[in-house]
């Protein structure tokens, strides 16, 4: 959408439509939004709000980053990225992210750091495929359990991505350059554990991690929320899956680099010892 145009927040009003906008994706309680009143100072101590604008319509996304010093090294931990729903799939979020990238640089920082879930294949795809950034963490139920309807009552393991604003791998990203496939294409790469199919639904064997190749794949669900509605119990049980083939693979010195479409499912490509 070439016609939103992405700036710094710096009113009260940049603010307010935030919350709003909070409240509208993920349906949060007031008690677990962030509030105008600490967007401002975040602000104000050298965090970043970007705003996205579309004509006629104010504010349709945000990307909130604060300044981080984990592991000894200045950088930008970026909380939020929300979009409108309306207007979810138009590039509105790799416009935020890619402007976030920008100012970063223009700050002297190299690195942004984020979380996301990692049964949510759609995000994998912008994080990893699309943005170039990189997985070597998994944060086990990290946020606790949430008011948002879109957690489903569940723990939140998140994935912890860096994103190395100034690697090869991301200019090329930020260039335009689309990712390359993997190493082994679907169906010819080890995969971390088997699928089955059971009533429509995706079903996961237990994980065969004394593998050791170059490059594996993960498989998750392509629709989570799907699978959330129609049992519960099998949800908990691919989240515990992915939770440990996770924890295993990355104590192997394995990077997750990629997420692929690849029919009802989505495959991460976790890659040894990747840069």
């Amino acid at each position: 959408m070439a016609e939103v145009l992405v700036r710094e927040a710096n009113e009260r009003g940049d603010y307010d439509a935030c919350v709003r906008l909070q409240r509208e994706v993920w349906g949060l309680s007031d008690l677990e939004i962030t509030s105008a009143i600490q967007l401002a100072a975040t602000v104000h101590a050298g965090g970043l709000l970007l705003v996205a604008e579309a004509p006629g319509q104010g504010a349709v996304g945000f990307c909130y980053a604060f300044a981080a010093l984990r592991g000894g090294v200045p950088h930008l931990h970026s909380d939020m990225l929300a979009v409108q729903p309306s207007l979810r799939g138009h590039g509105v979020g790799r416009r935020l992210k890619w402007a976030q990238r920008e100012e970063a640089l223009r700050r002297g920082l190299r690195l942004v750091t984020w979380t996301f879930d990692p049964m949510r294949a759609e995000n994998a795809r912008l994080n990893l495929r699309h943005l170039g950034a990189v997985s070597r963490e998994l944060l086990p139920d990290f946020y606790g359990e949430t008011t948002s309807a879109l957690h489903h009552g569940l723990p939140t393991h998140r994935l912890l991505v860096r994103w190395e604003l100034d690697t090869p791998r991301v200019t090329r990203r930020a260039a335009g350059e689309p990712a390359g496939e993997p190493a082994a294409a679907p169906g010819s790469a080890p995969l971390v554990y088997d699928v089955t199919w059971c009533d429509g639904l995706p079903v996961p064997s237990p994980a065969h991690l004394g593998l050791t190749p170059e490059e594996l794949h993960l498989e998750v669900p392509a629709d989570w929320d799907a699978v959330c509605r129609a049992d519960a119990g099998l949800a908990r049980e691919w989240q515990e899956a992915v939770r440990r083939a996770f924890e295993g693979l990355f104590a192997n010195g394995y990077t997750a680099v990629d997420c692929l479409s690849v029919g009802r499912s989505a495959r991460y490509v976790l890659r040894k010892d990747a840069g």
